[in-house]
C-alpha cells in the first residue's frame, strides 16, 4: 500500500465547522464542564497581556465553540472575567479575537442578535460625532458654537471651508438618521411600544437625537444658503439632493416620534415645513424658521412618581388623614418614633453599604491580580 507523503495534513477551519452538528446539546454535565474549561483556557491564552500574537489553535477553538453553541454567549461571559480594560495589550488582542469571531464564527455572533445592530449603529454615531468635533473644534459637545452666533460668518467668504463643513454636517446627520431607522424597525419586530419598559429602553436615545438633528438641520440649511451666494447651482446639486433626502427622513422621524406618548412630557419635537427651502431664492432665507427642540427638565423621574401618588389621593382621603392625626395624638407620636427608627436604620444601612463597596473593590483588585498571574503562568507553560 502506497502512502502519499506529499499530502497536506492541514485541516482547514471550514472543514472542521462542517463536521459540527448544529444544536448539539451537551447532555453530560462533565462534558459541559470540560467544554467550558477548554474554551476558558483558549480565551485566556489568546487574550492576555503578553505581547505576542495569539496562537491560531486557541483562536480556532474559540471559533469552533461558537458553532458548538450556535452563538457567543459563553465567550462574552468569559470576557467579563478577563477584565479587558486592565491592560492595553489585552484590549488589542480582544479586538482581534472579536474580528475573527465576526468573520469566521457562527452567524449569531454578528449583527443579527437582539441589540447588536442597534449598538453597531450607535457606535457609528458616536464615532461620527467624535470625528466631527475633532475636525470642527469650534462646536461644543451640544453643537453650540463658542464664539460665533451665526454659522454664515464662521469662515467669512471662504466657500471651500463651507463646502467641506457642509459635507461633515451631512455625515453627522446621516449617522443619526441611520440609528433612528434601526430603532423604529426594532420596535416593530419586537412588538414593543413607547409605554413598555423595553420600548422606552430603545427610544430613550432618540431624545438626544432629536436635539442634535434639529441643530444640524439648521446649520446645513444656513450653510447651503451661504454656499449659493458664491457657488453655482450646478456645483451644489449633490448637496441639495442630499438635503432633500435627509429632510424627508428627518420629517418622518419627527412625525413618528410625535405620535408616541413616551415623548409627550419629555421633549417638544420640532415641526418641519412641507418642503425644504429653495436655495435659489434668497427670500426663502427670510421666511426660514429655525426648528427648536426643547427638553422638559422641570421634573425628574422620582418627582414624577411622587406627583402621581399625590394625584391619586382624593380630597376626601386628605380630610380623613387630617382628622385621624388630630384626634389621635398618641398614634401620631408613635408614627414619628417609627419614622425616627427608620431614619436611624437608613444611616446604618448606608454605613454598611460603604463598607461593602470597599470590600468589593478590594475583591475586584484581587481577582485582577489572580487573572494576571494566571495569564503569566499559562504563557510560561506555553
Amino acid at each position: 500500500m502506497s502512502v502519499n507523503k506529499n499530502r497536506s495534513s492541514t485541516v482547514y477551519l471550514n472543514q472542521l465547522i462542517t463536521n459540527i452538528p448544529l444544536r448539539q446539546k451537551i447532555a453530560d454535565q462533565n462534558d459541559r464542564d470540560k467544554f467550558e474549561w477548554n474554551q476558558w483556557q483558549s480565551a485566556t491564552k489568546a487574550i492576555n497581556n503578553v505581547e505576542v500574537s495569539p496562537k491560531e489553535k486557541h483562536v480556532r477553538n474559540l471559533i469552533l465553540g461558537t458553532f458548538r453553541l450556535e452563538g457567543s454567549r459563553l465567550f462574552w461571559s468569559m470576557m467579563i472575567r478577563i477584565n479587558i480594560e486592565s491592560h492595553p495589550v489585552i484590549g488589542w488582542k480582544f479586538c482581534y479575537i472579536i474580528h475573527r469571531l465576526l468573520r469566521d464564527g457562527h452567524k449569531n455572533n454578528g449583527v443579527q442578535q437582539n441589540y447588536s445592530l442597534l449598538s453597531y449603529r450607535y457606535c457609528n454615531l458616536i464615532i461620527a460625532k467624535l470625528k466631527f468635533h475633532e475636525r470642527n473644534p469650534i462646536f461644543t459637545g451640544n453643537l453650540t458654537m463658542n464664539e460665533y452666533k451665526d454659522i454664515r460668518r464662521l469662515f467669512n467668504d471662504n466657500f471651500n471651508s463651507y463646502f467641506q463643513l457642509c459635507i461633515e454636517l451631512f455625515d453627522y446627520m446621516e449617522a443619526i438618521l441611520n440609528l433612528v431607522q434601526v430603532i423604529f424597525k426594532s420596535l416593530d419586530q419586537s412588538r414593543s411600544n413607547s409605554m413598555t419598559a423595553a420600548g422606552q429602553c430603545r427610544l430613550n436615545p432618540l431624545i438626544v437625537c432629536i436635539q442634535d438633528s434639529s441643530l444640524l438641520y439648521d446649520y446645513i440649511v444656513k450653510v447651503l444658503f451661504k454656499l449659493h451666494e458664491g457657488l453655482s447651482g450646478d456645483v451644489l446639486q449633490d448637496h441639495r439632493q442630499r438635503l432633500i433626502d435627509q429632510f424627508q427622513r428627518l420629517k418622518c422621524f419627527y412625525a413618528q416620534s410625535s405620535t408616541l406618548q413616551y415623548f409627550s412630557n419629555l421633549i417638544k419635537i420640532p415641526v418641519l415645513p412641507e418642503n425644504p427651502p429653495n436655495f435659489n431664492v434668497k427670500e426663502d432665507l427670510k421666511n426660514y424658521q429655525t426648528p427648536v427642540a426643547i427638553v422638559n427638565t422641570s421634573s425628574s423621574d422620582s418627582s414624577q412618581v411622587m406627583e402621581d401618588l399625590l394625584i391619586d389621593i382624593s380630597d376626601d382621603t386628605k380630610s380623613t388623614l387630617r382628622a385621624t392625626f388630630s384626634d389621635n395624638l398618641l398614634e401620631n407620636e408613635t408614627m414619628y418614633n417609627r419614622a425616627q427608627d427608620i431614619s436611624d436604620l437608613e444611616q446604618t444601612l448606608l454605613q454598611y453599604d460603604t463598607m461593602l463597596k470597599q470590600n468589593r473593590s478590594e475583591t475586584d483588585d484581587l481577582h485582577r491580580t489572580i487573572v494576571i498571574k494566571d495569564a503569566e503562568l499559562i504563557a510560561e507553560r506555553d
